[in-house]
């Protein structure tokens, strides 16, 4: 299984004190300068699609904590809405200055902000706005340049009332940031408080096979979350990343804490995993290692079946145990680390750790067994001539699975998909 690193550029943004209040975050980490472009809008084509999603891989807890996120969308975004859950409570969209106006985008900033998200007009420049965006919006962020030539009055004219929070950018010295302050500026971002940081992450990259399931679902209208959820348990980075979506809750901007796949299934819902599939089906970074992922998969699956003999009520938190406790390979980081990165609730942390639980004690005697230790069979209830039994059927299981994700399949399956997604996932 593929490792993939990821890096993801943060801005802090400081208030009047210099205290921390949230983040920009900057698509493949800062600029080579160092700080921020200055291209209107930041990224483009799927530039934002993907920092989104990099951003959910490294957690956006470790990104930004319990403050504000912001984050530049494209006319994509905007058009089709967020492709991963972020917390709307803490949430501040930002769009570039002057985009061209459309009934369609202003529909679709009118959603998100429906949705409760902030709209940011950013690196505004001129006190020309157009006034049905700036309706909409409650945040703008103005050039060092308009400051300094006296134009926020001009901006704020545009807004009426209650006035927008004002974002100076681009503060460069301290002569700028006295400037912001005295005009009335709330918050602060550029190079002299804080230069852009990296902060690297770790994934998982899914096969090509899988993708082309996943693209044969999305076209059938019959499919169903049933049938997805047996693509998904097939390939531990799609788990993975699924567990990482679930996580950031509309809620309050809670951490949501899940207990199996099904259950992330459901807390996502069918439109935030459709537009997660899409993005997979055109989305390639690694290539997948069939031992490890035979190795994955057969623990998830053993685990599943010796639950089903032992407490079948919790074969799903077996499953689900059981593939996480293998993260710590996939992802070559200890698994205390693994699930730092995961919204997993106690029961199914402790499961993972093999601990003294109805289901950790299958997930170690399953380890043991995966191990070739003898003699510590029997806490889950089983003896080892019967996990013996069940580890035949799980490697069965996990060999037929990593059969349907070779690319052979792939180019005989690619007929039934319609043309539109075969480019995508021949070049995927």
């Amino acid at each position: 299984m593929a490792t993939i690193d990821v890096v993801v550029g943060r801005q802090p943004i400081f208030d009047a004190d210099l205290a921390v209040v949230g983040y920009e975050l900057l698509p493949g980490g800062p600029t080579p300068s160092g700080g921020r472009d200055g291209t209107p809008g930041g990224g483009a084509g799927s530039g934002t699609r993907a920092l989104l999603y990099d951003a959910v891989a490294i957690g956006l807890s470790r990104l930004v904590g319990e403050l504000t996120v912001c984050v530049d969308v494209d006319r994509t975004v905007l058009d089709e809405g967020l492709p991963v859950q972020f917390p709307p409570e803490r949430t501040v969209l930002e769009i570039g200055f002057q985009p061209a106006l459309d009934e369609a985008l202003l529909d679709g900033c009118a959603a998100l902000v429906e949705s409760g998200y902030k709209l940011a007009l950013d690196h505004v420049s001129s006190p020309v706005l157009d006034g049905r965006l700036a309706k909409l919006a409650s945040v703008v962020k103005v050039e060092r340049e308009l400051l300094a030539a006296g134009g926020l009055e001009g901006v704020l004219g545009r807004f009426g009332d209650p006035p927008p929070v004002v974002v100076a950018l681009g503060v460069g010295s301290f002569e700028d940031l006295e400037r912001a302050r005295e005009i009335g500026c709330d918050f602060f971002q550029g190079d002299l408080l804080s230069r852009p940081q990296s902060v690297p992450g770790r994934t998982l990259d899914s096969s090509g096979g899988a993708r082309l399931q996943l693209a044969l679902r999305l076209a059938s209208s019959e499919s169903s979350a049933a049938e997805l959820e047996q693509v998904i348990r097939g390939e531990p980075a799609m788990v993975y990343q699924l567990l990482q979506m679930a996580s950031v809750g509309a809620y309050h901007g809670m951490r949501r804490e899940v207990r199996s796949l099904r259950e992330a299934l459901v807390l996502l819902g069918w439109q935030r995993i459709q537009s997660w599939l899409s993005f997979l089906i055109v989305t390639s970074r690694g290539q997948t290692s069939e031992e490890e992922l035979v190795t994955t998969l057969t623990r998830a699956r053993m685990c599943e079946l010796v639950a089903l003999q032992c407490c079948p009520r919790a074969s799903d938190l077996a499953f689900t145990a059981g593939m996480v406790s293998a993260f710590d390979i996939l992802l070559d980081m200890r698994i205390e680390d693994v699930l730092a990165t995961l919204p997993v609730d106690e029961e199914l942390r402790r499961a993972v750790l093999g601990e003294d639980t109805p289901v950790g004690r299958i997930v170690a005697d399953v380890v043991d067994c995966q191990h070739g230790h003898s003699g510590t069979a029997g806490r889950s209830g089983m003896s080892e001539v019967a996990l013996h039994g069940a580890s035949i059927e799980a490697l069965s299981w996990a060999l037929e699975v990593a059969r349907l994700s070779d690319d052979g399949v792939r180019r005989a399956a690619l007929p039934l998909v319609p043309r539109g997604v075969q480019a995508a996932v021949a070049t995927g």
